[in-house]
């Protein structure tokens, strides 16, 4: 436990902040029921959608080492790329466990790797980046049509007539 040095309140909190980092070795699948896979989506709840190598949509189970104060240190978003584990209980499996996040520097030793395939899960990162882009332009209609006939009217302006009231002034200290 945290030894309360200089009291106050969440001291003992706020001194786990700056704890080593855990082990940084690479986790590798050890059996057939872990893979590599990708989120797409945050859906809340401690669950997010994931997409595997294969293309099939799983829910995916955030557990506690991925919530509460160890967060800061696993990070979890949209985008990530992640080791799960599926349930050898479910048939077919739509529910999975996050094993391991990793980071951009941990996806280039993978890549280096011969025996691991994740490129469709790094085109499928490069191809959500590029339709975030292109989503956002639905609303606007683009023609090469020209209008010759437009009628510009000048506006009108309407006197307006405003008077200010004189009242009397009220002294603070009578209220």
């Amino acid at each position: 436990m945290v030894k309360n040095t200089t009291g106050g309140t969440g001291t003992k909190g706020l001194a786990r902040k700056h704890q080593t980092r855990g082990d940084s070795r690479l986790r590798l699948p050890e059996c057939e029921l872990e893979l590599f896979a990708i989120v797409t989506k945050m859906l809340g709840n401690g669950m997010c959608e994931i997409h595997t190598n294969d293309n099939i949509r799983l829910i995916g189970h955030i557990r506690n080492k991925f919530r509460g104060k160890q967060k800061r240190n696993n990070m979890l978003s949209v985008n990530n790329i992640v080791l799960i584990g599926l349930r050898e209980w479910e048939n077919p499996s739509k529910n999975c466990d996050i094993l391991s996040i990793y980071e951009s520097n941990q996806v280039d030793q993978l890549r280096n790797i011969p025996g691991i395939q994740i490129s469709d899960l790094l085109k499928r990162q490069l191809g959500y980046t590029n339709s975030n882009a292109t989503n956002n332009d639905d609303d606007l209609i683009f023609t090469d049509d020209v209008e010759e006939n437009i009628i510009v009217v000048p506006k009108q302006r309407i006197p307006v007539d405003f008077e200010l009231e004189q009242t009397e002034e009220i002294d603070i200290d009578d209220i």
